[in-house]
């Protein structure tokens, strides 16, 4: 099977100074595969090489036959790859429905009907904001505002969804619902998930895949459960 992103041989940094080294995995397709690490790790590097806001120094970046690293950051939404960074991004001057058309963007004009389609498929999994839909984004929770990035970035109907820290700074019963959601959408619509995630516990019961970061290098990667059941890894590089 052809790997939804196949990364090989990834170095890259800030200003010449080197945080990712030599980083090789695969996402296969219609899978969550968690990234996870102490703070300092690299895992806001990697995201952010892999959506293209970082350009790398060396190495490969593959989506199919596409070598993204030769594709700009706004060529890749096209692709099917979205990107919701740490921090949720939201636009807080302009209301929930402006937001989310914004994530239609890259249609332009004559796919307004599908964008109008995809945000009505939003308001349906994030049932909250369908009745939020016309307050701004300075006016919601932060359980709310990350809703609002996840969903705008689904309005694009991506294939791979990358995720920076989604659960920070959010009540549990959210960060389960989020959860729940990225495991939904995997089986229902065949997504391709990567999720850097600070709470190890909730990333690795819903993924199938994880891969450990360590000073910017691999240091273990395998099905999540080996990862959840191995002990001295998890004291080592989890802390818990």
């Amino acid at each position: 099977m052809t790997p939804a992103l196949e990364v090989v041989d990834l170095h890259s940094g800030y200003h010449g100074v080197p945080v990712l080294h030599g980083i090789d995995f695969r996402l296969e397709p219609a899978t969550i595969t968690a990234v996870l690490g102490a703070n300092g790790a690299g895992k806001t590097t990697l995201l952010r090489t892999l959506s293209g806001l970082l350009p790398p120094t060396k190495g490969s970046v593959h989506a199919g036959a596409t070598n993204l690293v030769t594709v700009p950051v706004e060529d890749r939404v096209a692709l099917g790859i979205a990107h919701v960074p740490e921090g949720r991004g939201v636009i807080t001057d302009l209301t929930v429905q402006e937001n989310l058309r914004l994530g239609g963007l890259w249609r332009g004009t004559r796919g307004q009907a599908q964008t109008d389609e995809a945000i009505d498929e939003v308001y349906a999994l994030f049932e909250p904001l369908s009745r939020l839909r016309a307050r701004h984004g300075h006016q919601l929770s932060g359980g709310e505002r990350q809703m609002l990035a996840i969903g705008r970035a689904l309005v694009a109907r991506p294939t791979m969804l990358m995720l920076d820290e989604p659960s920070l700074g959010l009540a549990p019963s959210v960060t389960a619902r989020i959860m729940a959601l990225l495991r939904d959408l995997r089986d229902r619509t065949g997504l391709t998930v990567l999720l850097v995630e600070q709470n190890v516990r909730s990333a690795l019961q819903i993924a199938d895949h994880g891969i450990v970061l360590s000073l910017g290098r691999v240091v273990a990667a395998g099905p999540a459960v080996e990862l959840l059941d191995d002990h001295q890894l998890r004291h080592a590089y989890l802390g818990f």
